[in-house]
């Protein structure tokens, strides 16, 4: 028996001196299991997200990672398979899910989807609209399915009603820019203001299709850039008048003058400056260098003037290597070497149609002149080009 307590008591002793050395007992057996544990659960959670939102979204990249950031569900959440399931069953291929997903995440984590997306849905069926015409307007802007229907879509649509006055015409707008659902803010004291100033509907619709982003600029922002345009006495019912705004929009007060500058260190006049903004406003828009290089090869490669210039700005709006230089320099190779004494009209040239051109000036001439369709392919430049121009000397 005292064998027995004497085996006890060193059994005990060594038992006591091991947990001392080993202080951290707990730390090193215990705590690895739970911290295992906890980051398990958590890995597997987030690699259920990244795999949904990549297999059953499509999203990818820059959209998947930002996706994953804005969203919080796991396996056990059934809401995301009910939002994909409904807008399956309403018609929305797989590419404009992935876009609507990637451009507004949470639409995944919407409460009871039949009761909170669907109206909105069957909102724009009402409006006399196809299922086709609704997955279109949706995909263009997501937005709209984030937005309370009584509180927003439904108002928007009865003050686009009010402003415009008639209802199909309101119907019209909405297909050509559903932004107008998420910017109703800034677009609907915009649309009145035009109305107001007696701008036809039909421009209205220009803008709204090719320029919705100057709709959305703030109201007296817009009423300023408007009032510069109407002072430089635009045609209302004009393209001009559209794209002027839109050019000038985008330029503040030092942008616009800068430009002006390059184009008085060429010799333009203030006149001439205006009249090439009226008939292509849209130059204004360009960068500096690029502006530079197309006036100084028109002004001293052609020997044209700031007049004949401002008289025809178009060409300004083409390609230089792609389009201007190439086409001069077939016309040289044609003067050259066949010594004809054509005159040529650069700017009608400039503007046919690529193929016109192909079959007019390099493919009846490349077997009898190969120079040609090496000018053509941008093989031949000149310094000087010494074809004749009609309307060179009358300006």
């Amino acid at each position: 028996m005292k064998m027995l307590v004497c085996m006890f008591k060193s059994h005990l002793q060594t038992l006591i001196i091991n947990h001392r050395t080993l202080p951290n007992l707990n730390h090193c057996l215990i705590r690895p299991i739970f911290r295992s544990y906890s980051p398990k659960r958590t890995i597997d959670s987030s690699e259920f997200k990244i795999s949904f939102l990549k297999n059953k979204c499509g999203l990818s990249g820059k959209h998947l990672i930002r996706a994953s950031k804005c969203v919080h569900f796991d396996s056990s959440d059934h809401r995301p398979d009910s939002v994909l399931e409904l807008f399956r069953n309403f018609g929305f291929p797989q590419p404009n899910i992935t876009r609507i997903v990637s451009v507004v995440p949470r639409v995944l984590q919407s409460l009871k989807p039949e009761e909170l997306l669907k109206p909105k849905l069957d909102f724009l069926l009402s409006m006399e609209m196809s299922h086709a015409m609704v997955v279109r307007i949706v995909t263009r802007d997501p937005r709209i399915l984030v937005r309370s229907l009584n509180k927003h879509l439904i108002p928007t649509f009865d003050q686009l009603k009010d402003i415009i006055g008639c209802g199909p015409n309101a119907v019209a707008l909405l297909k050509c820019g559903p932004f107008i659902f998420t910017n109703t803010a800034e677009v609907l004291p915009n649309i009145r203001f035009l109305l107001r100033q007696g701008i036809p509907i039909s421009q209205i619709f220009k803008f709204v299709s090719q320029y919705s982003r100057i709709l959305c600029y703030p109201h007296d922002r817009f009423c300023q850039v408007f009032l510069m345009v109407e002072g430089m006495n635009f045609d209302y019912s004009s393209s001009y008048f559209i794209h002027a705004l839109h050019a000038l929009s985008f330029h503040n007060d030092s942008t616009w003058e800068s430009r002006c500058l390059l184009l008085r260190s060429f010799g333009f006049s203030n006149d001439e400056i205006l009249k090439v903004f009226k008939k292509s406003p849209l130059i204004m828009c360009y960068k500096e260098n690029h502006i530079n290089k197309k006036v100084e090869f028109f002004l001293k490669k052609l020997q044209w003037t700031p007049s004949r210039l401002s008289c025809n700005p178009k060409v300004l709006c083409y390609s230089l290597e792609k389009r201007t230089i190439p086409r001069c320099s077939v016309l040289q190779v044609l003067v050259s070497i066949s010594s004809t004494s054509k005159s040529y009209n650069i700017s009608t040239i400039l503007a046919i149609a690529e193929r016109k051109f192909v079959r007019d000036f390099v493919s009846v001439y490349k077997d009898e002149l190969p120079e040609v369709m090496e000018a053509y392919k941008g093989k031949m430049k000149f310094d000087e080009y010494t074809f004749k121009q009609k309307g060179l000397l009358k300006l």
